[in-house]
């Protein structure tokens, strides 16, 4: 029996993708058809599991137990016992070992490229939203927003969109990009796993010339915590950026993306943060020729980032005035709620 280290050297030694190719698995672009197609939707038709060349790992995006090194893959494909998969790795090892040399100038390689296009993640997120479904007036999230008093010409026009089959959403990502590179546009943890599988309902933050630049994720299950999920990437400006025109005026701002729809629903124009210390002093500059009306959660936290808020605009020249009409602990949407039931 081989030792500990002996077995590391071997599996270092090999390449995950050739092996796989080697017991004569299908892999385009690193994914194969999962081993057990009865478990999954049109029997697989997408390839769901990904192979991970370089930590030398496989992964099925749906079957929790399809997923180990190299020694796995063999184990589990040929249905043998791991001192036989040794076996039939060290048997087969010259034709199926990385070619350390070029694994080696392409690492450098891909050092000398790390630095990504202009604009690379946001082209990323366009390409997620593009995968996602419009809210459909029936499910379970139009309901959801229903509940709260957000119709479809208020989630139309903002262009909210429902991860409607997270596994196919994963899968297609995968298959157009490099799990490094979806990590980096933070839409996949550092598990390899993409992050709103909690979240359904996806809120684009859009600019004035309807690019996405940035999207918050909302579950609407009452168990999941936190409610919001932020995308990883620095927020570019406040949701509904395009209302902020220049043009004289008075615009709401808003704690969250939810109470900004309650009131774009009603004809307010608004403006939302994503959350009570997330404003940033370099957008008062948007808000020129603005009257803003505070309208952040009447709590503690709302209250002190509402006048941490109000002393950066007022010292820009410009005029604030707070909302006033929340009870203590509501928020613009529960308010107007409770004034409707």
């Amino acid at each position: 029996m081989m030792s500990n280290s002996e077995i590391q050297e071997l599996k270092s030694s090999l390449s995950i993708t050739v092996v796989a190719k080697r017991l004569g698995l299908s892999v385009e672009r690193g994914h194969f058809r999962c081993f057990f197609p009865e478990q999954h939707a049109h029997g697989d038709r997408t390839p769901s599991v990904s192979i991970n060349e370089e930590r030398g790992y496989f992964k099925c995006f749906v079957c929790e137990n399809v997923k180990g090194d190299v020694i796995s893959l063999v184990q589990m494909y040929l249905g043998i016992s791991f001192a036989e998969a040794l076996k039939w790795l060290k048997g087969d090892a010259p034709s199926i070992k990385r070619d350390m040399q070029k694994s080696t100038a392409q690492k450098s390689k891909k050092q000398e490229h790390s630095e990504r296009p202009k604009f690379f993640k946001e082209k990323v997120i366009f390409d997620f939203l593009n995968l996602l479904s419009p809210i459909p007036p029936n499910s379970k999230a139009a309901w959801w927003l229903a509940k709260r008093h957000i119709y479809k010409p208020v989630w139309d026009k903002v262009l909210l969109r429902l991860i409607d089959d997270y596994h196919r959403t994963s899968r297609e990502l995968l298959a157009k990009y490099s799990l490094e590179d979806l990590q980096y546009a933070g839409l996949f943890n550092n598990q390899g796993i993409l992050r709103y599988g909690r979240h359904p309902i996806i809120i684009p933050y859009i600019d004035e010339q309807h690019r996405p630049f940035f999207f918050q994720a909302r579950a609407i299950e009452k168990d999941v915590v936190p409610k919001e999920l932020n995308l990883q990437k620095a927020i570019p400006f406040p949701y509904n950026k395009e209302v902020l025109d220049g043009k004289p005026g008075i615009v709401y701002l808003c704690e969250g993306a939810i109470d900004t729809l309650t009131l774009l629903g009603h004809n307010f124009c608004a403006v939302g943060v994503p959350g009570v210390n997330s404003f940033k002093p370099e957008w008062v500059e948007m808000f020129k020729n603005k009257k803003i009306i505070l309208c952040l959660d009447n709590d503690a936290a709302g209250r002190a980032s509402e006048a941490r808020i109000s002393a950066m605009l007022q010292e820009a020249g410009l005029e604030t005035h707070s909302f006033g009409l929340l009870p203590e602990g509501e928020d613009i949407n529960s308010w107007f709620a409770s004034r409707q039931s």
